[in-house]
C-alpha cells in the first residue's frame, strides 16, 4: 500500500509530533508499505533528512495556538489557512496521485475544512481512502448531564457541519474518521451522527525484557517529559515535589522534570521553576528539548511517569506518553478521571490523583514509592498486551478492516531511507 502522510504540525522536536510519524512511517516501511511524508515547509533539516519528508505544508496551526491573538484573527485564521493547505496539498495532489491511502494524524478546524474540499473535489474521483485523525474536539464536558456537548462555538457548528457534509464519504468507507481514545470516537460518532473508529497510538517498546526499570540503587527515577504546561498539571507536579520533599526527606524518589519555559497558570500566574527544587539535588529540570536519541534514553533512566494532566485539557483526550510507560512497562501517576487514567487502568498499573490537587499528588508520589516494586510487576505483566494493542499491526489491521466496501491494493515496496 502506498501512504500518503500530512502533518503540518511536523516542524520541530516540541511535543512529539516527530516521535509519532517517525514510529507510523517505520511501522508502515516495515510492512512493505511505501510511505511519503509532507512537512511544515519550515521543518528542521535534521527531521526532514530522517524522515525523507517533503517540506510544502503552511506554518502549523498548532504552532500560533495559545498566541494571544483576538478573536476576529482566529476566526479568519480558519478560512485563510484552509486555503492555504487546500491550495499546497492539492497541488502536490495534482503532480502526485497513484496514493492508496492518506493518512492526516492531527485534523482541527482548519484542516477539516480543507480536507472537506480536497476530498468532494480533488479526490473524488481517486480510488484512495482519507483517514482523519482526531486529537481533541470543539466540546465540553456537561456536568450536570454528565455527557459531552459541542462548545457551543461558531467554530464547533461549523465543524460538525463540515462532518455531516462528509456522511457520504463517511458511510461509503472513502474517508474514515479516527480517534486514539474511546472518549473522542464516541464524542465523534454521538455528536456528529455519522460513523468513527478507534484507532491506537502506534508506540514501539524502547526496552525488553521483564527485568527493565528495576532501579540500579534504592532510588526511584521519576519523570515528566514534553512541554511545560498548564494543562499537563506541570505547576502542580512541581508543588507536588515540594510537598514530597519537605514531608519526606529520607524518601526514595528522584524526579526528572521537563520545564522549557516558564508558562501561565489556569489562574492566570506565571509559573516558574520553585528556587528550593532548583537546589535539591533529589530534583532534576531538563530545560531542552530532547535531541535525536535522547527521548529513548531518558525513558531507560525512568521507573515512574508522572502525568498530573488536568481534567479541563485530558478528561476527552489522549497523550502518546502514557502509551509509552505502558508498552516498557513503566507505572503511572495520573489524574482521576482523565482518558489517561482509564488507559493506565485497561492496559497498564498506577496510581491516580485528584485533578490539580498538589496534596493528593504528593501523597500519591508516598504511595507509589512505597509500593513500586508491586506496581512494576504489574506494569512488566500488562506489557505484552500493552505492546500488541499499541502496534502498527493493529493499526494498520484497523483501517483495512474499517469498510469492507473499499478493496485496497496489494502491499508495496519500501521507498527510501526510514531513519
Amino acid at each position: 500500500m502506498r501512504w500518503l502522510i500530512v502533518e503540518e504540525a511536523l516542524r520541530d522536536r516540541k511535543g512529539h509530533w516527530f516521535e509519532a510519524i517517525a514510529t507510523f512511517r517505520r511501522g508502515f516501511c516495515a510492512q512493505g508499505d511505501e510511505v511519503v511524508v509532507l512537512a511544515d515547509s519550515a521543518v528542521d533539516p535534521d527531521i526532514r533528512e530522517l524522515l525523507d519528508a517533503v517540506p510544502v505544508l503552511p506554518t502549523s496551526i498548532w504552532h500560533l495556538t495559545g498566541d494571544g491573538s483576538g478573536r476576529l484573527t482566529r476566526y479568519s485564521r480558519v478560512f485563510t489557512h484552509a486555503w492555504r493547505i487546500w491550495r499546497t496539498v492539492g497541488s502536490y495532489l495534482d503532480r502526485n496521485s497513484d496514493f492508496e491511502a492518506i493518512f492526516v494524524p492531527s485534523v482541527g478546524l482548519h484542516h477539516l475544512l480543507a480536507w472537506a474540499w480536497l476530498i468532494k473535489r480533488k479526490l473524488r474521483d481517486r480510488p484512495v481512502r482519507v483517514l482523519l485523525f482526531f486529537l481533541i474536539l470543539p466540546i465540553r464536558w456537561n456536568p450536570d448531564l454528565e455527557e459531552m456537548e459541542p462548545d457551543g462555538s461558531p467554530t464547533s457548528r461549523l465543524f460538525f457541519k463540515l462532518l455531516k457534509w462528509l456522511e457520504p464519504e463517511i458511510r461509503s468507507g472513502r474517508v474514515i474518521l479516527g480517534a486514539e481514545v474511546e472518549q473522542i470516537r464516541a464524542a465523534l460518532e454521538t455528536l456528529s451522527g455519522v460513523p468513527a473508529t478507534l484507532f491506537p497510538q502506534i508506540v514501539i517498546p524502547f526496552t525488553t525484557g521483564r527485568g527493565s526499570h528495576l532501579p540500579a540503587t534504592n532510588e526511584i527515577s521519576m519523570g515528566c517529559y514534553g512541554p511545560s504546561r498548564a494543562e499537563k498539571g506541570t505547576d502542580v507536579l512541581q508543588d507536588a515535589i515540594a510537598i514530597y520533599c519537605r514531608r519526606f526527606p529520607a524518601g526514595r524518589a528522584r524526579f526528572l522534570v521537563h520545564w522549557t519555559e516558564d508558562f501561565l497558570t489556569e489562574n492566570g500566574r506565571t509559573a516558574a521553576r520553585l528556587p528550593e527544587l532548583m537546589r535539591d539535588s533529589r530534583v532534576q529540570y531538563l530545560t531542552d528539548f530532547f535531541a535525536h536519541g535522547e527521548y529513548e534514553a531518558q525513558l531507560r533512566r525512568t521507573q515512574v511517569m508522572l502525568l498530573p494532566y488536568r481534567l479541563s485539557g485530558y478528561r476527552l483526550r489522549g497523550s502518546r506518553v502514557v502509551m509509552e510507560a505502558m508498552v516498557n512497562g513503566m507505572p503511572v501517576i495520573t489524574t482521576r478521571g482523565t482518558s489517561l487514567a482509564l488507559l493506565v487502568e485497561a492496559h497498564g498499573a498506577g496510581l491516580f490523583c485528584d485533578d490539580g490537587d498538589p496534596e493528593s499528588l504528593a501523597l500519591a508520589i508516598r504511595e507509589m514509592e512505597e509500593r513500586y516494586e508491586e506496581l512494576r510487576q504489574v506494569a512488566q505483566a500488562k506489557m505484552p498486551a500493552a505492546t500488541r494493542e499499541f502496534s502498527i499491526d493493529t493499526f494498520r489491521r484497523t483501517f483495512l478492516q474499517s469498510s469492507p466496501a473499499v478493496r485496497i491494493g496489494l502491499p508495496c515496496a519500501v521507498a527510501g531511507p526510514i531513519g
